[in-house]
């Protein structure tokens, strides 16, 4: 396996901690590794391609599905935590009382009540917002609307991929869950992020 390079090893020590480095490490430390210490990218799938595509229309304010809108599009949040920082940017947010923060998914993968009650990025944005509002938990109203999408195959072309990412209806549809997060919820994942930042380490020395 590669050893890092002292700088590359820097420049991971320094770089915020968020959602994804989170939930890739968990998923599969080696893939987490290659990325966000090596640096070694991925050829993005269609399916990033095209979430990132949903993305983009709804910061312009012209979202390709009817999601529900709040003040703020993309609301950033950074905040310090434990010796490094915590980052994460919320899909929608309500910035007037700080109290209302909604996400949206694209994907194929149905989203049930179950799955978004226990969606760590949910838990870490009331993390962030308890840090940098001082807004409680019990006190924020959260949603999540998941935009069903399929897969349209096609001639495979220079991306090596045979298919792209549509809208599994016409129009698309829209489904909408509410959730809640208590403030032990966030505690627990607080100190979670704090265990795979040290587990992240080891598994960096012992390489």
């Amino acid at each position: 396996m590669i050893r890092p390079t002292p700088a590359q090893l820097s420049l991971w020590r320094k770089r915020d901690y968020s959602w994804s480095q989170h939930s890739s490490f968990h998923y599969n430390p080696l893939k987490w590794y290659e990325r966000y210490v090596l640096g070694i990218e991925e050829p993005a799938t269609p399916e990033l391609l095209f979430g990132k595509k949903f993305a983009d229309s709804c910061e312009i304010g012209k979202p390709l599905a009817p999601v529900t809108m709040l003040a703020r599009m993309e609301q950033d949040f950074k905040v310090p935590f434990s010796d490094f920082f915590l980052i994460g940017y919320a899909d929608t947010f309500c910035d007037k009382t700080n109290r209302i923060i909604g996400e949206y998914k694209t994907g194929m993968k149905a989203w049930d009540q179950k799955r978004v009650d226990q969606h760590g990025q949910i838990t870490m944005y009331c993390l962030m917002n308890l840090v940098k509002n001082d807004i409680k938990p019990e006190e924020t109203k959260i949603f999540l609307e998941w935009i069903p999408t399929a897969r349209k195959w096609k001639e495979k072309d220079e991306t090596g991929f045979d298919y792209e990412m549509v809208f599994a209806t016409d129009p698309a549809e829209v489904v909408r869950f509410e959730t809640s997060r208590t403030m032990s919820e966030v505690m627990a994942f607080g100190g979670e992020i704090i265990k795979t930042r040290k587990a992240m380490e080891d598994y960096v020395k012992n390489i």
